[in-house]
């Protein structure tokens, strides 16, 4: 009992800190999702401006290198 008096404070902030660094990695998930989105977003953006003739195929294939 003596024990677990003494280090509760200590188990509080490995817990907080635990705890944090969780949802920090949930938030990078949601990031990583989203730029998945625009990455798809841009590719389709890309396609409908070649086949407009408004973007020339070669700009478009000079940023995905």
């Amino acid at each position: 009992m003596e024990w677990i008096k003494k280090h509760v404070d200590t188990a509080i902030v490995l817990g907080g800190i635990l705890s944090a660094v969780l949802w920090m990695n949930g938030k990078f998930n949601d990031v990583e999702k989203e730029i998945n989105v625009l990455s798809k977003d841009l590719g389709i953006i890309k396609a409908v401006l070649i086949i407009k003739g408004i973007m020339p195929a070669e700009v478009a294939a000079k940023g995905e290198k």
